[in-house]
């Protein structure tokens, strides 16, 4: 056989072979090559892509001859891996060799990885109990979709000015987590900052601002409750989620502002 023929049949096999992913409500670029284990520059080459907006419905091609990888699961306070045992059907020492772990301490925004054929079954009342003393599930509800917004940028690098699928600042990073919840945001920090009124009692959702350069307002993040905020963060270089009660923050904060009202949640 020619071999033009038979790089031709190899291509053909190889397309054939390849995967796809249909595009659900509320995917992003960012969430399908973390499942898909490629990157955003990669999924936009492999399909032709000029922006990073997509819509649901939409059929991407992944990387030939893969399919999702290993699941995994992103720590939220309180938890820790004896529960998280329980509720992927595993157990902690099988947490600990999967992720390399040295000790059983996890820290909140850490991505675990979990076996492939894990359950995500949650023991009844356990989330109650993760709660502890410091709030209600309203504080942290693992399903509350702004959370899983949130979760899906961790780790999406910082850069000053940016906005795009490859890099964000500070305040394009909220921006883009509510713009996914319907909600149209001003672009600056210091903008977002004057278009709501002030709040004192923090409920997830607000936006809490600091100023690390002088008096004007600088920084900006999201409060997920639990005295701790997600956000695209300069000196860890990505978007983290920290806590708000940090002395390094307590001393360049400025106060919260609430995006939406009683009876607009």
């Amino acid at each position: 056989m020619p071999r033009f023929l038979l790089a031709v049949a190899f291509l053909l096999w190889a397309f054939a072979q390849e995967a796809t992913h249909l595009v659900a409500p509320g995917d992003t670029l960012f969430s399908i090559a973390r499942r898909y284990g490629t990157t955003v520059e990669e999924l936009m080459r492999l399909n032709g892509l000029e922006s990073f907006l997509i819509r649901p419905g939409q059929v991407l091609r992944v990387r030939p001859g893969e399919g999702p990888a290993s699941p995994t699961h992103v720590v939220a306070p309180g938890e820790t891996l004896y529960a998280l045992a329980r509720r992927y059907g595993t157990t902690v020492e099988e947490l600990m060799r999967l992720n390399g772990l040295a000790s059983p301490e996890l820290k909140v925004g850490q991505v675990l990885r979990l076996p492939a054929k894990a359950q995500d079954t949650p023991p009844a009342g356990e989330r109650g109990e993760a709660q502890g003393e410091r709030g209600s599930e309203e504080e942290w509800n693992p399903e509350s979709p702004l959370l899983r917004v949130v979760l899906r940028y961790l780790g999406l690098p910082y850069k000053y000015g940016a906005n795009s699928p490859l890099a964000l600042d500070c305040s394009a990073f909220v921006a883009q987590v509510y713009a996914e919840l319907g909600v149209a945001l001003p672009r600056t920090s210091k903008e977002q900052y004057q278009a709501f009124y002030p709040v004192d009692a923090l409920r997830p959702g607000d936006l809490v601002f600091f100023s690390f350069g002088g008096k004007e307002v600088d920084h900006v993040g999201i409060y997920l409750g639990r005295g701790v905020f997600a956000h695209a963060s300069s000196y860890g270089s990505r978007v983290v989620i920290e806590s708000l009660e940090a002395p390094f923050y307590q001393k360049a904060y400025r106060g919260a502002r609430r995006v939406v009202q009683e009876g607009g949640r």
